[in-house]
């Protein structure tokens, strides 16, 4: 090796090690920021000995980032609906919650024994009727918890369209970025983290399936396989409903002009924050909604009265059988009218009269006590004790077909608790499962402290010995010079 070529290689070592340093000062200043991935030049020798940097790498592994992305959709679907049935619970409580429908369902039963037993007692009528008011006012807060949970869905719908939108205009400018630089080979590896930044975010809302191809180009789909990005982003679109009403559908998610939610969707999107709200708003909302229902129509046809007429619970839009006046329950009640549990109430006229609960004519009908002297008349008591404890059939998913009204109340708690319990689990599972995939993504591919510090010593000491390289060439060539 000629002197000349000695200094060249030298120099060029020196060249190599400061831009190594540069970049490992980038990681460690990185250390701390989340998303950002270990990067490291890709130094070559020529054909002169001189040392080059061909590129900048970073470290990455496609294997764990796709699991990342399939767990933090699993994540926030599961969690959308576990908040729900979160708020749900707040409202009804457990099956023994004194609040809960179920057990006000069996305090009215108590209290129609109680007013049996002494007719002519005023209190025990009034607390009755009491008994009455608080059952109808807790289907009402039910269902009033029910329509806010399906209305707050369908505005976050609406939300998560447009932060959808947000996140794919981002991708664009950042993979566009990406592409004319790698064709440069200009260093976009910072770039690259922000991509990946956001794809993860967007994971979120939507399972998704990302491809690479050549220049570091992306093309993303849905879990479906509806486009997402392919070179520009796609269209996202949801117009929510101002006002849901019980039973009424919401409005469909389109990307890229496919419907990607309901029931007549042949792409539907099965992960991520957008089908846990459609599954809220759309199947877990409404069933329960649905045994509300049911217990508040067949609460109004238990208590109707001759001829059909409307006793002690009051629903302008519903019908009853008019057989329960009798004293013997029919097999079947009435439908579930949608919407019933929020319309349900009391009848003004025995909130100011209980004695009519007692003797009838509640909705200006006949009465059943036709001596208004006989304050001991207990045939109309006993008749509504026998028809509230007898088992009717009911149409509502997830609640016992067949039983009590108490029991069948009791039931559709048990689901509730049922299906959130079951919810919480699986979130719980699928949000410890992401987590130790982040942290083993972190570990292949994050900045290490201890490691960098480690390799700028190697770099400290491959600069050193260049530098006594450049020194003894010096020196030679000095003395050569005096040779001379």
């Amino acid at each position: 090796m000629t002197l000349s070529s000695a200094i060249n290689t030298a120099t060029s070592s020196l060249q190599a090690s400061q831009a190594q340093t540069a970049l490992v000062s980038r990681n460690i200043a990185n250390a701390n920021v989340a998303g950002a991935t270990r990067k490291y030049a890709n130094v070559v020798t020529g054909a002169d000995g001189r040392l080059e940097i061909r590129s900048v790498s970073q470290s990455g592994n496609t294997a764990l980032f796709r699991n990342v992305l399939n767990g933090t959709s699993d994540v926030a679907r599961s969690g959308v609906v576990a908040g729900g049935l979160d708020r749900l619970n707040e409202v009804i409580g457990d099956t023994d919650a004194k609040g809960s429908p179920a057990a006000k369902v069996s305090a009215l039963a108590d209290a129609l024994v109680s007013y049996s037993k002494a007719p002519a007692n005023g209190e025990v009528g009034r607390a009755a009727v009491a008994a009455a008011q608080a059952l109808a006012t807790s289907l009402n807060v039910a269902s009033d918890t029910v329509d806010q949970i399906r209305q707050d869905a369908d505005d976050e719908l609406g939300q998560a369209a447009s932060d959808m939108r947000s996140i794919l205009s981002q991708i664009q400018d950042l993979n566009q970025r990406i592409t004319a630089g790698t064709v440069a080979n200009r260093d976009v590896t910072d770039e690259v983290d922000q991509r990946d930044q956001q794809i993860q975010k967007l994971s979120e809302y939507v399972g998704i399936n990302v491809q690479s191809r050549g220049d570091n180009d992306l093309v993303i789909y849905t879990d479906s396989g509806v486009t997402l990005f392919d070179r520009v982003a796609r269209s996202v679109d949801f117009t929510a409903t101002p006002s849901l009403k019980p039973g009424q559908a919401g409005g469909a998610f389109r990307i890229d002009g496919t419907v990607v939610t309901g029931a007549n969707s042949f792409m539907p999107v099965t992960s991520g924050k957008i089908a846990g709200l459609i599954e809220l708003r759309d199947k877990v909302a409404p069933q329960f909604q649905t045994q509300l229902d049911a217990i508040a129509n067949n609460l109004i046809d238990v208590f109707s009265e001759t001829g059909g007429a409307q006793g002690l619970f009051q629903d302008a839009s519903a019908t009853v059988t008019g057989v329960a006046a009798t004293g013997t329950t029919p097999a079947s009640a009435s439908s579930s009218l949608a919407g019933a549990a929020g319309r349900i109430k009391v009848a003004a006229s025995v909130l100011g009269d209980p004695t009519l609960l007692r003797d009838g004519g509640i909705s200006g009908g006949a009465k059943y006590n036709t001596d208004t002297a006989a304050t001991g008349y207990t045939t109309r008591l006993t008749n509504l004790v026998t028809s509230i404890r007898t088992a009717r059939a009911y149409s509502a998913d997830g609640a016992d077909a067949t039983g009590t009204i108490a029991n069948f109340a009791g039931s559709s708690m048990s689901w509730l608790q049922g299906t959130r319990s079951t919810t919480l689990a699986t979130n719980q599972y699928q949000q410890t499962l992401l987590d130790k995939t982040q942290t083993t993504l972190s570990n292949e591919t994050g900045i290490d402290l201890n490691t960098e510090l480690t390799r700028l010593l190697d770099l400290q000491r491959s600069f050193q010995a260049s530098s006594k390289i450049i020194t003894t060439v010096d020196q030679m060539m000095a003395a050569l010079l005096q040779a001379i």
